[in-house]
């Protein structure tokens, strides 16, 4: 196994990522606590962003990776791992288009309230799709060139940024629910 517990991205634009992803974290746990309707999605959007924040760093994929690799060797199918690959990456992607139809389904009052955060949520879907293409050589057997890395913290920050502008401007229109006479 190659991968093992360290900071993966110790550089500024790393630790740059990681502390957008964990503002817009503390943004819409802020809004979960501050509003009654649409808290689920809030606190929803919150664990997300924390997880991906996290994930920044430990880089989770890697381990996920690692023990799917050991089981393609212990299962004898090792030299079929990329047709394996690129089935997990289809599936993936199947699962993230029908969650987010769901998600869309029934959360339209909150995405109609708040429709920088669902492009958040759209921008952020498309870089871990894109991300789990890419990490396991399965755009390969798509046909999709993704050679230049800067493409993914763009993505990362606009969507997070997306979702935490969105709780700054639904933080900023909405009155506490915990306000009181003064």
């Amino acid at each position: 196994m190659t991968w093992h517990l360290q900071c993966d991205n110790p550089d500024f634009l790393g630790w740059s990522v990681v502390a957008v992803y964990l503002a817009a974290a503390g943004s819409c746990a802020w809004m979960a606590l501050k509003v009654s309707e649409g808290r689920g999605i809030w606190w929803l959007l919150a664990a997300g962003l924390l997880f991906l924040g996290i994930n920044k760093q430990l880089n989770l994929q890697s381990l996920m990776i690692d023990l799917g690799r050991q089981a393609a060797q212990a299962g004898g199918w090792y030299g079929r791992r990329r047709e394996a690959q690129a089935v997990f990456c289809a599936a993936f992607a199947l699962l993230g288009v029908v969650l987010l139809g769901c998600f869309t389904a029934r959360a339209r009052r909150f995405i109609a309230g708040n429709p920088l955060a669902f492009a958040g949520v759209i921008v952020l879907l498309c870089f871990v799709l894109l991300r789990a293409s890419t990490i396991n050589h399965a755009n390969e057997l798509i046909g999709l060139e993704l050679k230049d890395a800067r493409w993914a913290w763009v993505l990362e920050m606009t969507g997070s940024l997306l979702i935490a502008a969105s709780a700054a401007a639904a933080s900023s229109s909405t009155p506490s629910r915990h306000a009181g006479p003064t």
